[in-house]
């Protein structure tokens, strides 16, 4: 079973539903920003079953379950989990990829810190997509771009890290 396959249409109305966007008539750049934006404004980063001891599952069902089901929030590898299937679910290209945060004197954290999402937009380019950080930008960047990019959440560039040690 593909991840695509992993979300019914059920769950995916439920989803559109949770998140207040109707489904897009594209997988298009347009379509990931609203879907992006709205995310991130009506499912919370928290980290709460970490402190009450609940299990923490990323099997597909157990994410739609927790963010979508019981209308929870998450921590990055929920977060953006469940939102790469609700991506591939509308037909968007997701790859999941390990990211590494910035920490106190700009230190690099531990590989895998991180989860973030690659989505591939037919002819439309290749867009970092993160709806499971505390304070990322508004909408998706292209990770094509070198330049500026603004957003509500302030200008964002990526450029290549250096290789830490």
């Amino acid at each position: 079973m593909t991840h695509a396959e992993c979300v019914n249409p059920e769950q995916l109305e439920a989803y559109l539903t949770r998140i207040g966007v109707p489904q897009p008539a594209a997988a298009d750049a347009a379509a990931l920003r609203r879907l992006h934006r709205a995310h991130l404004i009506a499912v919370p980063f928290e980290n709460l079953s970490i402190h009450l001891g609940e299990p923490i599952s990323l099997a597909p069902g157990d994410l739609l379950a927790k963010v979508v089901g019981h209308r929870r929030g998450g921590f990055c590898y929920e977060l953006n989990g469940a939102f790469a299937l609700l991506l591939e679910a509308l037909g968007f290209g997701v790859r999941r990829v390990a990211a590494r945060v910035y920490g106190a004197g700009g230190k690099l954290g531990p590989p895998f810190d991180h989860l973030a999402l690659l989505a591939d937009v037919p002819g439309g380019g290749t867009w970092l997509a993160d709806v499971g950080f505390g304070s990322h930008s508004s909408y998706p960047l292209d990770v094509a771009s070198r330049d500026g990019q603004d957003d509500p959440g302030g200008v964002f560039r990526l450029v290549p890290a250096a290789p830490s040690r």
